[in-house]
């Protein structure tokens, strides 16, 4: 997790969020994972009160002092004051929340009068823009199959922008802004910043396949861990061809 979070900082021009807050003094980040953006940007802004929430308590003990960790499932009603300037969500619209409209909805009972809510969020599908991705290849196999597993849980497994802005908008934000980067897999931008962001990424899918996939395709989808294991080879074979200019959209 801390190894996607480096790829998807240096693909998105190294910030912390886009939202225009010179002086955040509340900041909520919901799913926060390993914490580790909540820890970056408690140390950046060291008069803001950060709160960061997930289901699963597996976050560092020695953190900034403007930090706190709370354990929250966020598909339950908020008890949080209105006294955040910014809630953030990373990552988190492919498999873990089952009602967004729900989280929006949360998210600006939270938010003080002008606050802005950011989501930044990945489509999982690779692409290119030179056609070097076979459509037979393998990893289409692998992403068809996740999202079909996912599917079968109530879950979207991927990002819609426009059905990200509509219900932004039914929540009643305004002043809703959509920005586009590019996360490459492998080290092949011949930008320096974005080919050390390709190199994150193609570490994270190398190592994390195999924890990302086990149970949705074994129990969901109803491979065997011996096609698993094959298909996973096949794929990682494929992600090393350094031909190949594959990347996600963010």
């Amino acid at each position: 997790m801390d190894i996607m979070y480096h790829a998807f900082r240096l693909s998105t021009g190294d910030k912390l969020f886009y939202a225009p807050i010179a002086a955040p003094t509340g900041i909520l980040d919901v799913g926060t994972g390993t914490g580790i953006w909540a820890i970056d940007v408690a140390d950046a802004y060291p008069a803001a009160e950060v709160v960061a929430t997930d289901l699963s308590p597996i976050q560092p003990h020695y953190v900034p002092q403007n930090l706190q960790f709370e354990i929250e499932d966020a598909d339950e009603e908020w008890t949080f004051k209105p006294k955040f300037d910014l809630v953030h969500s990373r990552v988190l619209n492919d498999t873990s929340f089952k009602d967004w409209w729900h989280f929006y909805r949360q998210a600006f009972k939270v938010l003080k009068p002008g606050g802005w809510v950011e989501s930044q969020e990945i489509d999982y599908h690779s692409v290119s823009d030179d056609n070097t991705i076979d459509p037979n290849c393998r990893l289409k196999v692998w992403e068809d199959e996740w999202t079909r597993g996912v599917n079968k849980i109530g879950l979207r497994g991927g990002c819609d922008p426009d059905l990200v802005i509509r219900q932004m908008t039914e929540a009643g934000f305004v002043n809703i802004s959509r920005l586009d980067f590019k996360m490459p897999i492998g080290p092949w931008p011949k930008d320096p910043t974005l080919r050390k962001a390709g190199a994150f990424g193609l570490v994270n899918l190398l190592e994390g396949f195999h924890g990302l996939s086990v149970k949705v395709f074994t129990q969901l989808c109803g491979w065997s861990i011996e096609e698993l294991e094959l298909l996973l080879m096949e794929c990682r074979q494929e992600l090393k061809q350094k031909g190949i200019h594959r990347y996600f959209k963010l």
